[in-house]
């Protein structure tokens, strides 16, 4: 929601940086910090969505709950090892700085999913054995355009679902919940989408190696794009190095297999667009306001560079 009202926003407005880069990625984040800081003004403000979650457990989800927040220990479970650092990083407080206390983070401790197996592991947990359950109330319900977010492409696919629909007061037309063009392992991927008002020139790269190609075109002016989607990680999160390895597998199968599986899951799921999250929605009907307003700037979104 965030990420597609910052777009959408940029879009509207002359003289607005563009490209607009995503910002989901704290590897490809901080790698632009240390080789591209001209480049900083175009990263989207958006928090990474484990940051994005941990603001608002320890102040929505605390008061809907009436849980004392500063008794909230905020565990993510993650495929990426970035996060270790990102959620030590200034401005990762946003709590903190909403109840006026200095020593809370949004994030007290990551963990990776490969840290997660080796704990279930050790504990000899069969999985196979358990019952299912359902989720907790609040914060429960994922939308499909949430699940595809940890693809590479899948980021662009959902923000520009949603921002469609932000643009012309409309649901997508029904290609949009399946743009081929920006799905596949490739290391960079190109399309140009009809957004109705206009066309929009997107890109999707991931694996450092690419990155530094795409961008080294974007500066020397050879390339147009309004959008471009960055994973540090081949495959995008489903190949982040916290990920779980399986040794019968080579890594592409591996990440091609994962990689159907969330667009399978978004196919099989009710709700496809993130604005259609009766979740989404009640956050901000009872707690945000709307996208890009006072709290969720002060909760969502970074207030410096990175």
């Amino acid at each position: 929601m965030e990420e597609a009202s910052e777009l959408a926003k940029r879009l509207a407005k002359n003289n607005a940086p563009l490209p607009m880069f995503t910002s989901c990625c704290p590897a490809w984040v901080r790698f632009a910090k240390l080789f591209y800081p001209q480049l900083l003004p175009n990263i989207s403000t958006a928090k990474s969505p484990v940051m994005m979650q941990g603001a608002v457990v320890k102040t929505y989800f605390a008061k809907q709950r009436k849980i004392d927040p500063a008794t909230i220990y905020h565990v993510a479970l993650t495929p990426c090892t970035a996060k270790k650092a990102e959620i030590l990083l200034d401005g990762m407080n946003a709590s903190g700085v909403y109840h006026k206390n200095d020593a809370m983070r949004d994030v007290d401790v990551a963990l990776t999913c490969r840290e997660l197996g080796y704990l279930f592991g050790g504990a000899k947990i069969d999985f196979a054995q358990l019952k299912d359950a359902a989720y907790d109330p609040i914060m429960g319900e994922g939308s499909g355009a949430g699940m595809i977010f940890g693809n590479t492409g899948g980021v662009t696919e959902a923000a520009i679902r949603t921002a469609y629909w932000l643009i012309n007061k409309e649901q997508p037309p029904k290609e949009f919940l399946e743009l081929k063009p920006v799905r596949g392992l490739d290391g960079v991927r190109q399309a140009t989408i009809d957004m109705k008002t206009r066309k929009l020139n997107v890109a999707v790269v991931h694996g450092i190696g690419a990155s530094r190609t795409l961008l080294e075109a974007i500066q020397r002016k050879e390339t147009n794009f309004d959008f471009v989607e960055v994973m540090a990680c081949p495959g995008g999160c489903i190949g982040g190095g916290g990920q779980p390895k399986n040794p019968s597998l080579g890594a592409m199968q591996l990440k091609a297999i994962r990689s159907n599986a969330l667009y399978d899951r978004d196919v099989q799921t009710a709700i496809r667009l993130s604005h259609e999250n009766p979740e989404i929605k009640a956050i901000y009907e009872n707690f945000l306001g709307a996208p890009l307003g006072t709290l969720s700037g002060q909760l969502l979104h970074r207030r410096n560079a990175v």
